[in-house]
């Protein structure tokens, strides 16, 4: 095995029936509820109450919001994206004929190297750049899963696994971008210890993306691998300098501002029809009747102790698939909104756990991993009540996860002695 690749030979997939035939049945029908939402109402005369799983609006809504994006900064109405309400409007009527309703709003809040991603895309119209984005993504992940995986067999498996997940679906039917995070934390991660500045350059992309890249620093920092953290610097600004050479400074300062009152004092528009439908802890927290203050507080131990997690992971001598996948896992608790869409990372976290594992792994492991693939079958939360724990499963997972190396930390400490981490 290649020094830095992820070596799967000790660990198989070897499922129970229940476990097996209840992730499949979850997968078709979120499938099937994407094949049933594509002829939307509006084209084809259907009731609108007889779509399959919830009434999704129409594909391709988030997707919307990205390709509306990079549309309006070509056609030079770059102002419009910061102002949430008017980009919404232009949402509303640039696609009245594929909306089965008025979307109620959907701001740009990403950073101007997003735009990057998306221009190779926009010359597609919509329709062909959402189909385009989510296949060339998709293959994306794909392929750095398969080379993470080094070939071995377990990896037909896991990569399966990563693309017919309920979570998956979900990404697919809003048109949204973790099958790229994805790809770019595997494919980042197992490339650390042996093409560190490589690595880093891979990792430092995820900045198009602010709350998926906030751990990267920490478990650069924990490993010692200071040539992945320069690596990772120069990429987040090559990006930043290159979006601003293309599609000018003015997006950038527009962005710095937007995003520090958002921090201070963020739209309610945005709490109510943004981060309240997500599955963060925050979101959680405040759906089971904490005050938004007592919810924040909440977020922000859960964001710490991903973080300590992930340095305790990144300095001890944990398997790069444990570090990785606990990478994953971390980064969704400690990320202030994410969506269902989100638990793809999860799923793929909970597979590299299941193939940690001496086979045949316990009963009790395979009912977890079982529970977090279930995820988006709850979602959001703030329609489904059993939805609003789901972030205990990922505390679960990370705990498992270091529970040898935290036994070693408790020894040492009550002997006195340091750390062998």
């Amino acid at each position: 095995m290649a020094k830095g690749r992820i070596d799967f030979k000790r660990g198989v997939f070897r499922a129970p029936a229940f476990v097996l035939i209840g992730g499949l049945a979850t997968s078709f029908y979120l499938w099937l509820s994407l094949a049933t939402t594509i002829p939307h109402p509006r084209t084809v005369g259907l009731d609108y109450d007889t779509v399959i799983g919830l009434d999704y609006n129409t594909v391709g809504t988030d997707w919307m919001v990205f390709y509306g994006a990079i549309r309006s900064v070509l056609d030079d109405h770059a102002s419009l994206i910061f102002d949430g309400n008017r980009f919404t409007d232009f949402l509303d009527s640039s696609f009245a004929s594929w909306l089965s309703k008025s979307l109620e709003f959907r701001p740009w809040a990403y950073p101007p190297s997003f735009l990057l991603f998306l221009l190779p895309f926009a010359p597609f119209g919509f329709l062909g750049s959402y189909v385009a984005f989510q296949l060339a993504t998709g293959g994306m992940m794909a392929t750095a899963l398969r080379f993470a995986a080094g070939g071995s067999a377990p990896s037909g498996a896991l990569v399966a696994m990563a693309l017919i997940c309920p979570a998956s679906a979900i990404n697919v039917i809003d048109g949204q971008t973790v099958f790229l995070v994805a790809a770019l934390i595997v494919g980042g991660l197992c490339l650390l210890e042996s093409r560190p500045a490589v690595s880093g350059l891979i990792l430092g992309l995820l900045t198009f993306k602010p709350q998926f890249c906030i751990l990267v620093p920490l478990a650069l920092i924990a490993a010692a691998q200071w040539g992945a953290l320069l690596g990772a610097g120069l990429s987040a600004l090559a990006m930043m300098v290159a979006s601003g050479s293309i599609f000018g400074w003015d997006l950038w300062l527009r962005w710095f501002p937007l995003i520090v009152a958002d921090l201070i004092s963020p739209d309610e528009k945005w709490i109510t029809y943004g981060r309240m439908w997500g599955h963060s802890v925050y979101t959680c927290a405040v759906l089971l009747g904490a005050p938004q203050r007592l919810a924040s507080c909440i977020q922000l131990l859960a964001s710490l102790g991903a973080a300590a997690s992930v340095i305790v992971a990144f300095r001890s001598r944990l398997s790069m698939r444990a570090k990785t996948a606990l990478f994953l896992a971390a980064t969704v608790l400690a990320a202030p909104h994410s969506g269902p869409y989100d638990a793809t990372l999860l799923v793929i976290a909970a597979a590299f756990w299941l193939i940690e594992q001496a086979p045949p792994q316990p009963l009790w492991c395979w009912i977890l991993a079982l529970m977090i693939w279930l995820i988006p079958m709850v979602s959001p939360p703030l329609l489904f009540a059993v939805g609003r724990i789901a972030p205990l499963f990922t505390v679960l997972l990370i705990a498992d996860f270091l529970r040898p190396e935290t036994s070693k930390i408790w020894s040492s400490a009550r002997r006195g002695g340091p750390s062998s981490c």
